[in-house]
């Protein structure tokens, strides 16, 4: 469960937990100061199209590619803080134990997931950057956002991998 707004989430007792959750922040914090300059950039448009009765070309394009990596940045942090959203109306009434071993279970099949995922992503970038896809306005090769967003998915495969080994040691008494 996620702690509240305001208190700090203590980074987990091992060194390999320790290192993920570093690692995640970091990766959030990218996220976020992408997001900023998404904003920034969208703010300055805006107030070019008022003033000029013209934005920035391709603004449109660069927030897509922007908010795709920032959210990819985002998703391994969520894990580590155990914060995506958990449907647990069919679960409630279980034991302790048996909500940790379907914990672990999720965290297993996400860490399958989003490893198929960045693997897949891999091939996409290459397969991106020998057709020469690009936007249509600014003329970005449209595999720079699937690269960046590759490492994002990998190492979400490694925190949900480290939330199901913490899960089910959490399922003994």
């Amino acid at each position: 469960m996620a702690e509240s707004l305001g208190t700090p989430l203590p980074p987990p007792p091992d060194a390999l937990g320790r290192w993920l959750f570093y690692l995640s922040r970091g990766f959030a914090a990218v996220g976020g100061m992408i997001l900023v300059a998404i904003t920034l950039m969208s703010v300055a448009s805006i107030a070019s199209r008022f003033l000029t009765s013209k934005g920035l070309q391709g603004d449109f394009e660069l927030v897509q590619l922007g908010c795709a990596v920032a959210v990819a940045a985002f998703l391994p942090w969520g894990q580590m803080r155990g914060s995506h959203v958990m449907v647990d109306f069919f679960t409630e009434r279980l034991a302790q134990r048996s909500k940790h071993a379907l914990d672990a279970l999720g965290a297993l099949l996400l860490a399958l997931c989003s490893a198929g995922v960045a693997w897949r992503m891999v091939i996409g970038t290459l397969e991106l950057r020998a057709s020469q896809e690009s936007s249509m306005l600014l003329g970005v090769p449209t595999w720079y956002a699937t690269l960046l967003m590759t490492p994002s998915f990998a190492l979400l495969a490694l925190t949900a991998l480290y939330s199901a080994w913490v899960k089910w040691q959490e399922r003994t008494p």
